[in-house]
């Protein structure tokens, strides 16, 4: 609601001057899959076209299910199935059974569902996360598992599906397992055991399955065998040239508790453009870190937070650090908030090569980029009133970040919870960011991401 009223506003609809028959609508801009719970028996869609909601009814099949992924036209429903227990891989068991989970593809607007191979079939790594989940955090987050799912055809029946999942672990560099619909299991990419090879962002480019990595300097192509006369080249492509940041800046904030840390992390994703080139784009992050001397909690009251929003003003910040699930540790500060700064933009070489050179300006697209899904260009043609080219859509889902604490003792890994997760649009032309709805600490069990109907 609080996004539909804003959108009324910014893009024109409903004030006077704006004539209805006067505005050309179309259907190249995405919908936005809007928040919801195993408990919804139908899918809530904004479309920015028409600055309406669509809504789908969950087949029988799906309902107790969400959405993880969206993927070309295509939700990846995740489902909680069959409670298992596997003992050959029980080292990473409790005594008691863990749910299985299922997936499956499901256009919303045809109505078609596929069943892929469940999340049990990535053993180990799907057995320990479980486990682990629920033994440190007491519970367990199927979106937290599903990285990506990545079709390379809108036609399932014709496509390699690519997921890349997490793995509990404080550097956690992901995994990517792929299969074809009618596959009973997932075929897992074999990790060397020497080297750590970080799995990002995915993307399908030319046929190739793109992966951005962070631990790599040069291009690498694996050729990856699903069968014998089934095979997908990956091609592994270095973020690091043009995600290398400058020295960290650290800054003190009016209030003594509070750190300011420019350039402390960026979140990097793969877009193909609407002229067939590969973009690497790069959301850079100011962190704000807190520290609560007295080691008192701020009151919560969850119904300001939800109205509020997180604008340019610094003074605001301690209104989103009253999180009472956060655990505080002997460290210099307990909380973060990390807020998007700005983006770059970077194209790739034809051959999902190094990167030639750094793009200055969308002038005639738009982008829309999303940790739940594939992230879209669109052109920017016959835009409805209010949007504007040259933009950058943006959605964050995570709930956890990691953080690694060490001295000359031990070492700890921990996962904690997130206090932001922004959303909004990115002029790229004045760098002004819009924050169309707050940034809110509840934890998610979808995905909210940006879904291309074709029917």
């Amino acid at each position: 609601m609080l996004f539909s009223n804003r959108c009324k506003d910014d893009i024109g609809f409903g004030q006077p001057g704006v004539p209805e028959d006067d505005r050309v609508i179309m259907d190249t801009l995405p919908w936005l899959l809007l928040p919801h719970d195993t408990q919804c028996e139908s899918l809530k869609f904004y479309d920015l076209s028409r600055n309406k909601v669509h809504e789908r009814n969950m087949p029988e099949v799906l309902l107790g299910g969400v959405s993880v992924e969206v993927s070309r036209g295509w939700l990846a429903i995740a489902k909680e199935g069959q409670y298992i227990r596997d003992t050959k891989y029980s080292s990473y068991l409790s005594f008691k059974p863990i749910p299985d989970t299922e997936i499956y593809l499901f256009n919303p607007l045809s109505g078609a569902i596929h069943q892929l191979p469940s999340l049990s079939t990535l053993a180990p790594y799907y057995y320990s996360f479980v486990t682990n989940c629920i033994f440190n955090m007491g519970g367990f987050n199927v979106a937290e598992f599903i990285g990506r799912v990545e079709l390379s055809s809108a036609d399932p029946s014709k496509s390699i599906i690519a997921l890349r999942f997490n793995e509990f672990e404080a550097n956690n560099c992901g995994n990517l397992a792929l299969c074809r619909l009618g596959d009973k299991c997932w075929s897992i990419f074999p990790r060397e055991t020497n080297r750590d090879i970080e799995f990002r962002d995915i993307l399908f480019y030319n046929g190739d399955l793109c992966v951005l990595s962070q631990k790599i300097e040069h291009v690498e192509t694996h050729i990856f065998k699903l069968t014998e006369d089934d095979e997908v080249r990956i091609k592994f492509i270095p973020v690091s040239n043009a995600g290398r940041n400058p020295f960290l800046e650290i800054h003190e904030h009016l209030r003594h508790d509070i750190a300011i840390i420019k350039h402390f992390l960026y979140e990097p994703y793969l877009v193909e453009s609407v002229h067939g080139e590969l973009l690497i784009i790069l959301a850079h992050n100011v962190c704000y870190a807190y520290h609560d001397e007295d080691e008192e909690r701020l009151d919560e009251d969850e119904d300001d937070l939800e109205e509020e929003r997180f604008d340019e003003d610094d003074d605001d910040l301690e209104s989103f650090y009253d999180e009472e699930d956060v655990k505080e540790d002997d460290g210099d500060f307990e909380r973060f908030y990390d807020k998007v700064s700005d983006f770059s933009v970077y194209e790739v070489g034809p051959n999902a090569g190094m990167i030639l050179r750094s793009v200055q300006s969308l002038s005639d697209q738009l982008i829309f980029l999303t940790s739940g899904g594939r992230s879209v260009s669109v052109p920017a043609e016959n835009l409805p009133c209010g949007i504007q080219r040259n933009c950058i859509f943006f959605l964050e889902n995570d709930n956890y970040f990691s953080e690694v604490s060490s001295d000359d003792q031990k070492r700890e890994e921990v996962l904690l919870r997130r206090v932001s997760r922004e959303s909004g649009i990115c002029y790229l032309e004045s760098g002004r960011i819009e924050r169309l709805f707050p940034s809110f600490n509840r934890l998610l069990k979808c995905k909210v991401g940006w879904f291309t109907p074709s029917p």
